[in-house]
């Protein structure tokens, strides 16, 4: 990455005239906007490249493992989005403050994102710890009695996990809203690198099935935590925290960051029971059909990372644009940032897209189960291209402008209409199965495209700043 950016430094070339002319202000360079860029979409590619190599691990036992970690899948985020909401508007608040230069507001803010983060995140993870048979039993009725098995195992393991990544969380949270998008890219290395190696160690030399690839996840989270917390509190980064900001109390920060968490806290728990109820129907179409469910958004997920990646960076860049009241940067900034979301997903579709039928080897899939994942991932191809980007990235520039609720509030009711209604109904009364609930996840990404970007342009988003109020 030193070398490339090196390379487009080299004086009056055209594209360092470009860069300029597209993305520096006062308030960023083109040089600071690459150096959180391209960290954090090294970041997301990792992450979900080390999630397709675990999924293609994991499907060397078999279907049924692959589906039991699909249903579980849900529940795991239901629990996580419980906290991440909290971590995921400490991002917001801390860049805003940031932007403010309150320092000793923010010292605070970033105290209560962490204490607050992982007391959620605890609270979330004891009905599950206490009752893991009996709610997959309330879900799945309808499971393989071997899938019910192995999902037992693999939950009652996940939730023990889930208490130690409240740490890691709330820390990397705070770290992105700082801008520190290097040392964000570290413990993404160093969480991943370390959940590979324990699974293959457990998954493929000592052949544990399903509890091999929960202690290779509680391994790699408490090893990410105590990465994160140094990261954090010892090593070099923009505000220099103190043993009484950690376990402060500062109502005007926490308020704010309520004032974010909350409507992206309730989005986040929602959709995660929407995914329970797509996980609910699919298993009436079978153990393949939710197999193949789970490989296709593994792939995709890989494809989009890049493009991921500047979901994030727009929180950072546009909320410290925003703190510093210069509205009209955060506007340019916010068109910027999905402009190189299309970008990045455009290139990513001419490597991937060709690369398919190798990256399909590793899964042991059947090949009916092969051809129908091939199938839909090629048919995605116009709406990725055509609304992923306003539909995802989108929203987080919105909530960067403090315009919390409405994304919120848009991405539920689309959800519960389109992606999971009609989802359904194409689904099963439709009779075309999978690829019903594909159709209305494309038809969802168009609707939210359409609204968010109405949203952009009318600049109603703009209006206040969290940090000033």
């Amino acid at each position: 990455m030193e070398v490339f950016l090196g390379a487009l430094m080299k004086p009056k070339t055209a594209i360092q005239r470009f860069l300029s002319k597209t993305l520096d202000s006062s308030t960023f360079t083109w040089r600071q906007i690459l150096n959180l860029t391209f960290p954090s979409m090294l970041d997301a590619m990792s992450i979900m490249f080390i999630n397709v190599l675990i999924t293609a691990l994991i499907s060397e036992n078999g279907e049924s493992s692959v589906a039991a970690v699909s249903l579980v899948g849900p529940i795991v985020n239901l629990i996580t989005c419980m906290f991440s909401g909290i971590a995921a508007g400490g991002t917001v608040v801390v860049a805003q403050y940031r932007g403010a230069g309150d320092e000793s507001r923010l010292r605070r803010c970033i105290g209560n994102v962490l204490w607050l983060t992982v007391a959620v995140g605890v609270i979330a993870c004891m009905p599950f710890l206490l009752f893991p048979r009996q709610v997959l039993a309330m879900l799945y009725r309808d499971a393989d009695p071997e899938v019910m098995a192995k999902a037992v195992i693999y939950l009652s393991g996940c939730v023990w996990t889930v208490i130690v990544f409240t740490l890691y969380t709330a820390a990397f949270s705070i770290l992105r809203g700082l801008g520190e998008a290097k040392k964000c890219l570290h413990l993404s290395v160093i969480i991943n690198v370390a959940y590979l190696v324990f699974s293959f160690l457990f998954l493929n030399i000592l052949h544990q099935d399903i509890r091999g690839s929960v202690r290779a996840l509680m391994l790699a989270r408490v090893i990410g935590a105590a990465s994160a917390l140094v990261s954090l509190l010892i090593h070099k980064v923009p505000v220099k925290l103190k043993a009484s900001d950690i376990f402060s109390f500062d109502r005007r920060a926490l308020g704010a960051t309520l004032r974010v968490s909350i409507p992206l806290g309730l989005e986040q728990i929602f959709a995660s029971c929407g995914g329970l109820v797509s996980q609910m129907y699919l298993l009436r179409l079978g153990t393949t059909a939710v197999a193949v469910n789970a490989i296709v958004n593994s792939l995709q997920g890989f494809l989009y990372s890049p493009a991921t990646s500047v979901s994030n960076v727009a929180v950072a860049v546009v909320g410290r644009c925003v703190g510093a009241e210069k509205k009209e940067e955060a506007y340019l900034y916010g068109k910027r940032c999905c402009q190189m979301s299309l970008f990045m997903l455009t290139a990513a579709c001419l490597i991937f897209y060709p690369l398919l039928p190798v990256l399909l080897t590793p899964y042991r899939l059947t090949g009916e189960a092969s051809a129908m994942t091939a199938k839909i991932l090629v048919a995605a191809i116009p709406f990725l291209l055509l609304c992923w980007s306003y539909s995802n990235v989108m929203p987080n520039v919105l909530r960067a402008g403090s315009d919390t609720v409405f994304p919120s509030a848009v991405s539920l009711a689309v959800m519960w209409t389109v992606s999971i209604g009609m989802g359904y109904f194409l689904a099963i009364p439709a009779g075309l199965g999978l690829w019903g609930t594909w159709l209305a996840a494309w038809g969802a990404w168009m609707v939210r495209a359409g609204i968010f970007l109405a949203r952009f342009r009318s600049r109603k988003w703009l209006r206040g700043s969290i940090a000033r109020a």
